[in-house]
């Protein structure tokens, strides 16, 4: 499991220093200025919970038991458990943060600021903390179950139905907005949503049962909890190729075709409240502005003919005609 872990951190640190220097440098990203901070989101989701915890292994492993121990010290499992709630509501909740920002991307509706997307995020870490955080407010407690794991105590019947409550809004809502935005089209790859939802449903799947198992009182099958550690640290793997990769290479596709904006804008279409307006000039008002000033007759069609015929009456009049009149 150490080896694992090690190797998930390798994956998950590059897109995680990636992420910082594209929130740091975003001209890059003006077709979705939310799209780095999401991006920075998802990441530290996934390091929040497999950095501690390869930490926390390795000295299991290589010093036995101790205050770090989760099976054996109320401090080890505490910190544990802690992390790993907050990596998982983390990482479930920016999934459907990303899901949003494709989905309003391909509808054609005016991206969501850079602001909005800080404090989009910044609302979902602080949720996710407050969230792993109720052991600590009197609500339930985290406990040791099984398997070189401590998590939320699944009898609690407080912890066990709020955890199923996200768990399932989550999925649903992900799911969903994924399901249209792959209906509707315009984004660059359809693999990169297919991925995502498979991603989310491989990670958290195994929530929904344990948490059923817990309230009805049930026991886990043997390697339940191993099983659904390894599926979720596996996010750490997975999301620097779907979200780090693939994605943002879809979102910088999506401003270099200058469809980040108006995806799905029909031609002629009356632009809404969200679309940005551009003035169109009409073909009569092109060649009004393109008209150069009517140049000055000459001399010799206006003053001085005229002054040519007031001296000398006996000008004929084909003379005075011979020159063309000008032509307006």
């Amino acid at each position: 499991m150490t080896i694992f872990l090690l190797i998930s951190a390798c994956f998950n640190l590059p897109f995680f220093a990636r992420s910082i220097r594209d929130v740091l440098s975003p001209t890059r990203f003006q077709s979705m200025p939310a799209a780095p901070s999401a991006l920075l989101t998802t990441a530290i989701a996934e390091l929040s919970w497999v950095l501690p915890c390869l930490v926390q292994c390795a000295l299991q492993t290589f010093r036995g038991n101790g205050p770090w121990s989760p099976q054996t010290s109320r401090l080890g499992c505490d910190v544990m458990g802690f992390y790993s709630v907050f990596g998982s509501v983390l990482g479930m909740t920016s999934t459907v943060w990303v899901a949003v920002i494709t989905h309003r991307a391909v509808t054609g509706r005016a991206p969501f600021s850079a602001k909005i997307g800080v404090l989009t995020n910044v609302a979902l870490v602080l949720g996710s903390a407050l969230f792993c955080a109720l052991p600590f407010l009197g609500v339930g407690s985290f406990v040791y179950a099984g398997e070189g794991f401590c998590y939320f105590d699944w009898y609690d019947p407080a912890l066990a139905s709020m955890l199923m409550i996200v768990v399932l809004a989550c999925m649903v809502a992900t799911c969903a907005l994924l399901a249209m935005s792959v209906r509707r089209g315009g984004w660059p790859s359809k693999v990169d949503l297919y991925l995502m939802g498979a991603s989310l449903l491989s990670a958290w799947t195994l929530w929904v049962p344990a948490c059923i198992i817990g309230l009805a009182g049930g026991s886990f099958p043997s390697r339940y909890m191993l099983s659904g550690g390894v599926m979720g640290h596996a996010q750490a793997l997975i999301n620097p190729y779907v979200y780090g990769l693939r994605w943002r290479r879809s979102v910088l596709a999506m401003g270099s075709s200058g469809k980040g904006i108006l995806v799905g804008a029909k031609l002629g279409a009356p632009p809404t409240g969200n679309q940005p307006v551009t003035s169109l000039s009409t073909p009569s008002q092109d060649a009004a502005m393109n008209v150069s000033p009517l140049p000055s007759p000459p001399a010799s069609e206006c003053g001085e003919q005229g002054s040519e015929s007031a001296l000398n009456p006996k000008v004929s009049k084909s003379k005075r005609n011979a020159v063309a009149p000008h032509i307006v």
